[in-house]
């Protein structure tokens, strides 16, 4: 519900059914949900999985989500979590390209499992992500700014 949406403080919209749906209606789906107003992360965008019995990466435009993240100043994530390590680099490194913000977090289910943050601070480093466009980095009152608001900090907004 908007209203509900409207009391959080940040809010990640994650494709969590229909993994396997066709690009096209996959790239509409995931461009309107980080179009949202309420929407500040886009979250495991492929959702896929590499251990395990796996599953393979959703398909969509990249290009086409990434210029909607950019241009609705909606992070992706860069998801820390060993069995999921999303976005792949390939993907990763188009984000960048794109100009989007990012956010860098664990999706950790339990409190061992904060310390994988390191993996996704180490892709992010790989992949060339700018730290200043890192929202998990900035202030508490830049993150609120940004998150409630859309406004950029100042260092990020001038880049």
């Amino acid at each position: 519900e908007p209203g509900l949406l409207d009391r959080l403080d940040v809010v990640v919209v994650s494709v969590h059914s229909k993994l396997r749906m066709d690009a096209r209606s996959m790239t509409r789906r995931m461009v309107a949900a980080v179009r949202n107003p309420h929407a500040n992360v886009l979250g495991h965008c492929t959702g896929r999985l590499v251990t395990g019995r796996g599953r393979p990466e959703s398909e969509f435009d990249a290009d086409e989500v990434f210029a909607a993240c950019a241009e609705s100043g909606t992070a992706v994530e860069i998801n820390s979590r060993p069995e999921r390590l999303d976005p792949p680099r390939r993907l990763l490194r188009r984000a960048v390209g794109a100009g989007v913000l990012f956010s860098v977090d664990t999706d950790a289910h339990a409190p061992g499992q904060l310390d994988w943050q390191i993996l996704g601070c180490e892709r992010a480093e790989e992949c060339g992500v700018p730290a200043e466009r890192i929202v998990t980095t900035w202030s508490l009152d830049d993150l609120l700014a940004w998150s409630r608001e859309g406004r950029m900090p100042a260092r990020v907004a001038g880049a």
